[in-house]
């Protein structure tokens, strides 16, 4: 197929024609310009699977701060004897040893922690664990995600404030079954650093608002998560940084929080945000409203550098055979892109979805976001996208 055949092709599916795409809705921008490219119910709100965790790092960035890096704590507790461990919302802690990688990078480790706390006591002992997990409010999982996407498949724990690994069970696979209970999970791991052969009693409870920190460790900076939440998609890392967000502007730490939170953040970049229906930080809700062109300008300020939101722009996974992108995407004809392509890709049911920014061949640099909206859609609306995109590399500056 010549180019210009593919181009035309294309358009035919981009206008609608392709039946592959459902009902679209795209927005395509010229980032120099900021001149609308092509539009196709740009302006529709619609589900976008994960494509919304470019607007939950956005927020995370305003709410927080590209180095804003989240703790884990054990401080005192009322008596002798007794130490409380306080999830601060890092799920890339990991009970792996140290030395050990987990399926997160750059871990904090649940044994650094013990040993920090053994050495502060000192010929003190520990007898008595509390598990605080009182960070997070409200529920753990929301009613309208797909119970089957959360075993065996593993896509998502229950949120809490304390848990380790994303509470995988295996630590170093991406997609493992979950436990029903994340925080016991946590406390069985550290009872057992902690008593070293010795039995410690395992509770629930709260620290005192002035207890005495004994030891904390840190995740990566917020930057690193994000890089890493956009590039494998990782579901429990981006509800936590939703939560933390809601958190830090005053909100509760809970769906509704997040739902309230979010467009309040993202209104801080000067963007639109009267038509959002956000409901979890994730994006596997159906229930999950954004339009098109509020994704598309989201990239442009981020390709621009506007804000701080230049991080979200160097952390998009790019196509390539050195890029982080799907290497199933963008294959055969559409492999012409190279590795002009980033972007975060998303996928529930209901919808197929791309935002990112393609370099075209002429140097163009257009921002896009393309949802295919439709009852179960898969691989053949995935194929329909990228050809959509491929088509915008092709016709770069021509491409409206």
């Amino acid at each position: 197929m010549t180019a210009e055949t593919r181009v035309e092709a294309t358009r035919t599916t981009a206008s609608g024609a392709d039946p592959r795409l459902g009902s679209a809705r795209i927005h395509v921008i010229d980032v120099a310009d900021g001149r609308v490219v092509f539009d196709r119910d740009g302006d529709l709100p619609g589900p976008t699977a994960s494509v919304l965790k470019l607007l939950t790092s956005a927020a995370a960035l305003a709410a927080l701060g590209p180095d804003h890096r989240i703790a884990t704590r054990v401080v005192a507790g009322a008596e002798p004897g007794e130490i409380v461990l306080v999830g601060g919302g890092d799920v890339t802690l990991t009970r792996l040893p140290v030395g050990t990688a987990s399926f997160y990078r750059s871990s904090a480790h649940l044994e650094t922690l013990a040993d920090d706390v053994l050495a502060a006591i000192g010929d003190g002992v520990v007898d008595r664990l509390v598990l605080d997990d009182s960070l997070f409010a409200g529920e753990a999982w929301l009613p309208e995600w797909d119970v089957e996407g959360r075993s065996p498949e593993g896509y998502i724990p229950f949120i809490t404030a304390l848990q380790v690994d994303g509470d995988r069970d295996d630590p170093t696979i991406d997609d493992t079954p979950r436990s029903e209970d994340p925080v016991g999970r946590v406390g069985t791991a550290f009872a057992e650093l902690i008593g070293r052969g010795r039995d410690i009693r395992v509770s629930s409870g709260r620290a005192a608002p002035d207890a005495a920190v004994l030891a904390e460790v840190f995740s990566p900076p917020l930057s690193e998560l994000i890089r890493f939440g956009l590039e494998t998609s990782d579901n429990a890392l981006m509800e936590s940084l939703a939560r933390l967000s809601a958190l830090a502007i005053g909100e509760s730490a809970d769906f509704a929080g997040v739902s309230r939170a979010m467009p309040a953040l993202l209104a801080r970049y000067g963007l639109p945000v009267e038509g959002l229906t956000i409901r979890d930080g994730s994006g596997l809700s159906e229930r999950n409203s954004v339009p098109a062109r509020f994704v598309a300008e989201l990239l442009v300020r981020a390709h621009r550098r506007e804000q701080g939101l230049g991080v979200i722009d160097d952390m998009l996974p790019a196509t390539g055979p050195d890029g982080t992108f799907n290497r199933k995407r963008f294959t055969g004809d559409d492999a012409i892109v190279g590795d002009a392509v980033r972007a975060k890709t998303g996928y529930i049911n209901i919808v197929c979805s791309l935002g990112g920014v393609v370099r075209a061949a002429d140097g163009t640099e257009l921002a896009f976001a393309v949802y295919a909206v439709g009852e179960m859609m898969g691989d053949p609306a995935r194929a329909a996208i990228d050809a959509f995109v491929a088509s915008l590399y092709l016709d770069g500056a021509d491409a409206a």
